[in-house]
């Protein structure tokens, strides 16, 4: 079952969800936008239980093959029951101009060019107050079980996303499965705001979250000035993070060799879902 959402050209406030051709169409007055939004529903989906959910962003690109995957792997016993949701664009175009926009906070650096950015606590309060509660109204959910994950620019939402619960301003996830994450944005401003807040806080949940890189993203930026190399950045997350595994926070961090920036999205999720939603992972 696929479901794809964008605005109704007369939308109303009270008219924000419209389905056209199995699709639908989901308005967010927090960002003032349309996005498209996929389901798909295990195939041993019981409307008698409860299931986890997955929030896959960047959907055009990955929510086929996540889905298929996932539902394949559960059949062999090696991932569990879940339902996937897609938060997707119009198209790849538009997801192309629009992700800058909708994954980063601050805005960004003039040395980056982008034309729109900076909305990133927009659109979390979009899947948090206006996209999450329509998901468990629609579906039987277990709503403490909901991961967030993404790839690049949408890793570095989910860490914006889960730096936000580790502030204790939202607790919607109980996952975060961030690959690749674009962290150097902002010449590394999360990272930055990992190691002022870890000694500070602690969360309103017990969440976990996976990091992922490529071995071979350091060939892939060594023309960028000022990069540091992958394994100082998950040192650095871990070290920030450590003593969060035994408060409110659990952390893994992976670096897969022999992988590239654009390769580490799949296994990553997989291996994610897998960690993040069963104990015995």
């Amino acid at each position: 079952m696929t479901i794809s959402c964008n605005q109704k050209k007369e939308n109303s406030e009270t008219e924000s969800i419209v389905k056209e051709n199995n699709t639908t169409r989901f308005y967010s007055k927090a960002v003032g936008d349309t996005f498209s939004i996929s389901v798909r529903l295990p195939n041993d989906y019981n409307p008698k239980e409860k299931y986890p959910v997955a929030y896959v962003l960047d959907a055009n690109i990955y929510f086929d093959i996540i889905a298929t995957t996932i539902n394949k792997y559960n059949e062999l016993g090696l991932a569990p029951s879940a339902i996937l949701v897609g938060i997707g664009y119009k198209d790849l175009q538009t997801l192309d101009s629009l992700r800058n926009r909708d994954d980063t906070y601050p805005i960004a650096n003039a040395e980056y060019e982008m034309t729109v950015s900076g909305g990133a606590d927009k659109f979390l309060s979009f899947i948090n107050t206006e996209l999450v509660p329509h998901i468990d109204t629609e579906y039987k959910t277990d709503t403490t079980k909901r991961v967030l994950m993404g790839h690049s620019l949408g890793g570095y939402f989910t860490s914006y996303a889960l730096l936000q619960n580790v502030l204790g301003r939202q607790n919607s996830f109980s996952g975060f499965i961030a690959a690749s994450p674009s962290l150097h944005y902002n010449k590394y401003y999360l990272l930055d705001q990992f190691k002022t807040i870890a000694q500070q806080q602690s969360g309103n949940n017990k969440v976990k979250a996976y990091f992922t890189f490529g071995e071979l993203e350091d060939k892939e930026d060594e023309d960028e000035p000022n990069s540091k190399k992958i394994g100082e950045v998950a040192k650095e997350m871990t070290t920030f993070l450590a003593e969060k595994q035994s408060k409110s926070l659990d952390f893994k961090c992976d670096i897969f060799s022999n992988l590239a920036h654009m390769d580490t999205p799949i296994p990553s999720f997989i291996k994610g879902l897998q960690w993040t939603l069963q104990t015995n992972k």
